[in-house]
């Protein structure tokens, strides 16, 4: 089995900077490199119980997720547990159903039960029903939600620019009636990409149709029925605000004879799993999933390595792919 000093020497570093690395001090990017290197091709598993009665800590993580069935969270909770793991720290994952004060609830527990920190995913939820959030007492990371406190970091994408790019190809291919298949405005992410919809018009001196807006909940039949809407009110094009909204979209389509990308322009927040059986492939916002896990990993345990911190929001840019989907329903 690989120790610390196996990592040192695989790294050219000394046994402390390693020490450092998995106490999440601030490092070099060449020596951090070096050391998560090491440690995968040394599959080094740290000492957590020794390192637990030496430091009172833990050395476990709380992840909060909405459902694990989400796509997004899914992927996400896999790719923070296994940078959590290179830092040294265990995770331990709990639903909590979109339901503030189940999640009230779960915080609580998991604070009883001596973690050192947590990460809370929050794309579901009202900001307004979490600042409870601010007042807990171990370090934390919120995705999805810019709400700060003396303990926390927000991290974000810019789901405002990326809708913006992504209906600003349509409208500047020609379309004019873009429809939305909007989440509901009441979370953080769901009025920021409506806004960037509305924000892709203005910006053209265009009028952003009310009337082309339906907001549903995240449930594909209900995305669908808001699609059928959108096209028997004279849509030509429709953007789909997730994952979930786009299968709806692409349910309402094809069950009408409608090709997406051909007959009807098409795009979407979130790259969906079997895109390539579309020809054209449909436009997507692809959210920087990696980045997040990364730094969502790092920035707590930083905080956890130093105490609190100022806190801070963290905002990362999605990539933004245009394809010939955005010219369909357009005469030839």
């Amino acid at each position: 089995m690989a120790t610390i000093r196996d990592v040192a020497k695989r790294a050219n570093v000394s046994v402390a900077t390693v020490s450092r690395y998995l106490n999440g001090a601030q490092l070099r990017e060449d020596n951090r490199a070096r050391i998560a290197e090491a440690i995968d091709e040394l599959c080094y598993q740290p000492n957590l119980i020794g390192r637990a009665f030496a430091t009172a800590h833990s050395y476990t993580v709380g992840i909060l997720i909405n459902s694990a069935t989400n796509p997004f969270a899914g992927s996400l909770m896999g790719l923070i547990e296994r940078e959590l793991e290179r830092l040294g720290y265990a995770a331990v994952f709990v639903e909590y159903q979109g339901d503030a004060d189940f999640l009230r609830e779960k915080v609580d527990f998991l604070q009883m039960h001596q973690v050192d920190g947590l990460i809370v995913v929050l794309s579901d939820v009202d900001p307004a029903s979490v600042g409870f959030l601010r007042e807990t007492d171990v370090p934390l990371v919120l995705v999805d939600n810019p709400l700060v406190g003396p303990s926390a970091d927000s991290i974000v994408v810019d789901n405002c620019e990326a809708v913006r790019k992504a209906v600003g190809a349509m409208l500047d291919a020609g379309h004019r009636r873009v429809g939305l298949v909007a989440m509901l405005p009441h979370t953080h992410v769901g009025a920021e990409r409506a806004r960037g919809w509305r924000l892709a018009f203005e910006e053209r001196g265009l009028c952003a149709d009310e009337g082309l807006v339906r907001a549903c909940d995240n449930v594909k039949d209900a995305a669908a029925l808001a699609t059928d809407e959108l096209l028997g009110a004279g849509a030509t094009a429709v953007f789909a605000c997730n994952y979930y909204l786009e299968l709806g979209a692409l349910k309402s389509m094809l069950r009408r004879s409608l090709r997406p990308g051909i007959d009807v322009g098409f795009a979407g927040f979130d790259e969906i799993d079997f895109a390539d059986i579309f020809d054209p492939v449909p436009t997507c916002v692809i959210q920087p999933i990696v980045a997040i896990a990364s730094l969502a990993a790092s920035l707590l345990v930083g905080r956890i390595g130093r105490g609190f911190a100022p806190d801070g929001i963290h905002r990362l840019a999605c990539e933004v792919r245009i394809t010939e989907s955005v010219l369909g329903g357009l005469p030839a």
